[in-house]
């Protein structure tokens, strides 16, 4: 019969805290009945204590995220033993740990189902040891709330700086930024000055007749300029959200006052430098950077950041332009959006056509016609109409109702506009 090697704790070696604690070897085998893990060239982490065991809040907690996070993989095994036995691991070798409190009252057992099992005896340390032993990070739920929350508080101090930073501008730098950016907060001039004077009213119309009014009512007022002033969405006739602009002496956007249907106000900073313009959002004690627009010598906008509550980067898009100033691709993690126009001189698109970035493959579809005094945009996937767009304009070409279909090009949704200058 082989004869086996007895290891038997009688006491902890206490060696430096640089050290591990090792069980010690001993003969002869144990006579007590024995917790046997069979575990051999796998992970064994248990967690030990006895019950007359004191201040175990920290060891049990430990415990507990150790559990959670190998709950789901025969990996890693974590156990609790917290009765008096003779604990025997079936490594290559035989090694034993009695848990009668007589040296220590808690702690964890690290078994790599090889070597003599390591203990380590204080919970501040039991994942760094963990992580030593086995040369892996423990990067559990808690581990990454943790982190997060450290994250999170970066990016408010971040934005905090940014908020507070000074960068001298100049009329040439807004004419410049107004002109040419190309964003959505200075779109290119499209359109005719006299569609964007005073205040616009957009009623919709659940019929084509525009008889009955539908619960939306959109109203916008614009300065001298065709700038926003002002921005409210009703809903049946109750003021749901309102934006108000400020600008500066250089008719930039200084910012934007949100107030919502139960009055609470939101503000969004806007931030200008040499190469980049950025929004800061002020929402209660958070102040998050929401969007950071990265701007060429042309000031045209090339990248776009769109950052989320967090101040996390969560859409980032690439923007090409043609000689004439023309967008004409954009491009995203998940789509690349080209831009085709019918001559030299069109300033609008003719046909906007979405592809997914990784397969190259055409999504989506959208068709501009100018055609007697309407705007249609047809709407396609797969060789499929999905919608429908008619825009009747007046002599102006100011937009007087639009027309929204279906795929099958029944009406939808009928929009009315209203000038009052």
């Amino acid at each position: 019969m082989r004869k086996k090697v007895i290891v038997f704790i009688a006491i902890l070696l206490l060696l430096s805290s640089c050290a591990s604690r090792q069980l010690v070897t001993y003969n002869p085998r144990p006579a007590e009945n024995l917790y046997t893990v069979k575990n051999k060239e796998q992970v064994t982490l248990l967690f030990f204590d006895t019950e007359d065991a004191e201040g175990l809040t920290d060891h049990l907690a430990i415990y507990k995220r150790f559990a959670e996070a190998f709950a789901d993989t025969d990996e890693v095994l974590v156990l609790n033993i917290n009765s008096q036995t003779v604990i025997e691991f079936e490594n290559y070798g035989y090694y034993y740990f009695n848990n009668d409190g007589s040296k220590l009252k808690s702690g964890m057992i690290l078994s790599n189902g090889v070597d003599m099992p390591i203990i380590e005896a204080n919970p501040e340390k039991y994942i760094k040891r963990y992580e030593d032993y086995f040369g892996v990070p423990f990067n559990d739920k808690v581990y990454y709330g943790q982190k997060r929350k450290a994250e999170i508080a970066t990016h408010q101090t971040e934005a905090e700086k940014l908020l507070k930073e000074r960068v001298k501008i100049d009329n040439r730098y807004a004419t410049q930024l107004i002109t040419n950016s190309n964003t959505s907060f200075y779109p290119k001039k499209v359109f005719n000055q006299a569609c964007r004077t005073g205040k616009v009213i957009i009623q919709l119309f659940e019929d084509s007749v525009k008889t009955k009014k539908g619960a939306v009512q959109i109203e916008t007022v614009y300065n001298s300029e065709g700038q926003i002033k002002s921005n409210t969405t009703l809903i049946n006739g109750v003021a749901y959200a309102n934006e108000i602009y400020y600008r500066n002496a250089y008719q930039l956007i200084d910012s934007i006052v949100k107030i919502d249907e139960k009055g609470l106000k939101s503000k969004s900073v806007f931030k200008y430098g040499k190469n980049q313009y950025a929004i800061v959002s002020i929402d209660g004690p958070s102040i998050m950077t929401s969007g950071i627009f990265y701007l060429n010598d042309k000031f045209q906008c090339v990248k776009k950041e769109t950052l989320n509550g967090s101040g996390d980067v969560v859409r980032t898009t690439a923007c090409r332009y043609d000689d004439r100033g023309r967008i004409i691709e954009e491009v995203s993690e998940d789509q690349r959006l080209v831009y085709e126009y019918k001559n030299r001189q069109d300033e609008f698109y003719a046909s906007l056509k979405s592809y997914n970035t990784k397969t190259q493959s055409l999504m989506h579809e959208s068709t501009r016609l100018d055609e007697n005094g309407k705007v249609i945009f047809i709407n396609k996937a797969n060789n499929k109409i999905l919608s429908t767009s008619v825009s009747v304009n007046d002599l102006n070409g100011c937009t007087k109702t639009v027309y929204n279909y279906n795929g099958d090009l029944t009406i939808n949704e009928v929009y009315a506009y209203y000038y009052e200058n």
